[in-house]
């Protein structure tokens, strides 16, 4: 069946909660595709030989679909987090703006293929943070608000907007609010498409650069009428799971009306500096537990982020059932 547009179900379907899948790009690295690269899990799409039906990579990839889908996500994202045009120019062999937009239409359209018509389909879109390793800090230099975000998001996001495979486009793990002011004030003509932006926040409730969520509020409240209207969720992403539920809840609570989104890490820690993963010694809650707490801090969108597998989709998608 033919899904209905994203933000109709929002707005006519208060009560649907959609799933989101996992952490693609640790789950292929899991699944063996190396993806140790500048443009990390893009990096498969770049050979001529992942297009090839025999591929190996390719195979990897479509099963990784699968078993979200068959875990229970009904939305699923492209595997472009990384996919930059900055990135792409810079470390491989796509060097120009119409093979760069070729080569981001073959990965929708396959993605689309994979997921078929009744699934939701997010076009990912990764900070500048990505381009120059700071998701976890936001230290975007000393004049952060002197970067042309646009520029740097244009030729991804033109790509997106203009490719009707696309339901959702996903500004992922902003850490830095002149990034996010920077999105938040372009119109339509720039962001055609619906679109949601995640935000990168630490532990202790700040955005990674140190901004308040009330700010960020004030803020948004302050666009009043001159906001994109294809802005339609506001969430966070790659953050701690413990802290996950009060991070959201937070959030609700300065932007009560506001349709939020979440999908934070697996517990496990990362270690920016190591780059290496680790088991926390606190005790987990479950995703049961915190899938509710999520529900009833507003989300509309529940997933998971770096290291989360089809395993934790399929607890995910058993509590939405349970509690939605």
């Amino acid at each position: 069946m033919k899904r209905i547009p994203i933000e109709k179900l929002l707005i006519e379907h208060p009560q649907k909660v959609l799933v989101l899948d996992g952490g693609q790009g640790t789950e292929l690295e899991n699944r063996g595709i190396n993806i140790n690269s500048p443009v990390w899990s893009a990096a498969p799409f770049v050979s001529d030989s992942f297009w090839e039906k025999s591929s190996r990579e390719r195979k990897v990839v479509e099963e990784m679909y699968r078993d979200f889908m068959n875990a229970g996500a009904n939305v699923l994202m492209t595997i472009t987090y990384q996919a930059n045009f900055k990135s792409i120019s810079k470390n491989t062999t796509i060097k120009t703006l119409p093979a760069y937009r070729r080569f981001l239409d073959q990965i929708v359209c396959f993605s689309r293929r994979l997921i078929g018509e009744e699934r939701y389909l997010i076009g990912s879109i990764g900070p500048w943070a990505a381009h120059v390793s700071s998701e976890y800090t936001g230290n975007y230099g000393p004049h952060p608000e002197d970067i042309d975000y646009y520029e740097f998001f244009r030729p991804q996001l033109d790509t997106f907007n203009e490719n009707e495979d696309i339901d959702l486009i996903g500004f992922e793990t902003i850490p830095n609010f002149h990034e996010l002011k920077a999105i938040l004030s372009w119109g339509e003509d720039i962001i055609s498409r619906p679109f949601y932006v995640g935000l990168s926040v630490h532990d202790n409730g700040l955005l990674r650069d140190g901004t308040t969520l009330e700010e960020i509020s004030a803020h948004i409240k302050g666009l009043g009428s001159k906001i994109n209207k294809n802005f339609l969720l506001l969430g966070v992403n790659c953050i701690s799971f413990n802290q996950s539920t009060l991070i959201l809840k937070a959030l609700h609570e300065v932007l009560p009306d506001f349709p939020l989104l979440v999908y934070p890490n697996s517990g496990e820690i990362y270690d920016p500096k190591e780059k290496t993963w680790y088991h926390p010694t606190d005790k987990l809650d479950s995703w049961d537990v915190t899938v509710r707490k999520f529900i009833d801090s507003g989300a509309r969108i529940i997933g998971g982020c770096c290291r989360t597998s089809p395993k934790d989709i399929a607890e995910i998608a058993a509590s939405v059932d349970t509690y939605s």
